[in-house]
């Protein structure tokens, strides 16, 4: 509900740069439409809902093959950013586009793009690290000892320090006062444990990725090493859930287009020489799919019985 309030004064050009909002210029920039149109303050974030969907739905249509299921693993994404943090969400799917010009080395689009993405929320430039990963070859058995090693620092060391350190020599004073401010949160503070379900499914689907594909497109490689990134950045920020989550998610956005990448490597047939093969490793592959969504669903199902939630407001209910 801050977003309905704070940019509620922004009625001029001059007020979109010199507010008290504490949002980005993108945030600023449309409550100042919203209010120059006399919308309704809900506009701001139908706004930027419209966006976030545009930009994932672009995504989807251009690399997923199979997008009903991508639409359905982008769901939680949804619920998590665009109806609760839909700046995140903004500058999440915004920086998703980023990969086309990662991957076709277009430096400056790949640049504007995450620059678009970092008006809504600036943790979005850490997507630049998405350029440098595109020609890089990442084996099955270093990403293993990578995932232990991240683990180990983080269960015997910690890794606050490290990054306040980093912050710190690099003169990031906003980053380091946010994050800062994050780590002694009571309420955002709180760990992830390395045992959750959630870190493990997100290794899992990295491990499955790499034993699919033993013969690499570009491409295809810089999906599976954003999955690597996301596996990497949920363990080293794992100290602190709320981090970990804001962060991982601009790397997890991908997973949305490498598991149907998986499943079409189960589910076509033109990569089989033996058919019995293909139908046996299709049903495999699709009864998962069924098993794990039939799950999904009773959750979520389960969940609006018990709980009541936020308060959604239709975009013309005024009170």
């Amino acid at each position: 509900f801050a977003y309905l309030s704070r940019g509620a004064y922004i009625d001029t050009i001059g007020e979109i740069f010199h507010n008290s909002t504490n949002m980005e210029l993108g945030y600023c920039i449309l409550y100042y439409i919203v209010n120059f149109l006399h919308l309704p303050a809900q506009g701001v974030i139908a706004a930027m809902n419209l966006i976030s969907i545009s930009c994932i739905t672009r995504f989807i249509q251009r690399y997923s093959p199979y997008k009903s299921l991508s639409l359905l693993l982008f769901l939680p994404l949804f619920f998590q950013f665009d109806m609760h943090a839909s700046r995140s969400a903004v500058a999440i799917s915004i920086s998703a586009l980023s990969i086309t010009y990662a991957y076709q080395r277009k430096l400056l689009k790949f640049c504007f793009t995450v620059f678009l993405a970092s008006l809504f929320h600036q943790t979005a430039w850490i997507v630049l690290i998405l350029y440098f990963l595109v020609n890089v070859r990442i084996g099955l058995f270093f990403a293993i000892g990578c995932i232990l090693g991240g683990m180990g620092v983080i269960y015997f060391i910690g890794a606050d320090w490290i990054a306040l350190k980093v912050f710190e020599l690099l003169n990031l004073h906003e980053f380091y006062a946010r994050f800062y401010t994050y780590v002694n949160s009571e309420i955002y503070g709180y760990p992830l444990s390395l045992l959750d379900p959630r870190l493990w499914v997100v290794i899992g689907m990295f491990i499955a990725a790499k034993l699919c594909y033993k013969k690499l497109d570009k491409l295809e490689n810089l999906f599976i090493n954003c999955s690597f990134v996301n596996v990497m950045a949920m363990i080293l920020l794992s100290e602190h859930t709320f981090i970990c989550y804001r962060v991982s998610a601009f790397f997890n956005v991908y997973s949305i287009i490498l598991i149907p990448l998986i499943l079409d490597r189960f589910c076509n047939k033109k990569y089989y020489k033996s058919m019995i093969t293909f139908r046996n490793n299709r049903v495999i592959a699709k009864s998962i799919v069924i098993v794990l969504f039939t799950a999904y669903a009773f959750v979520y199902a389960y969940a609006g019985f018990i709980q009541t939630g936020i308060d959604y407001r239709l975009f013309f209910k005024t009170v």
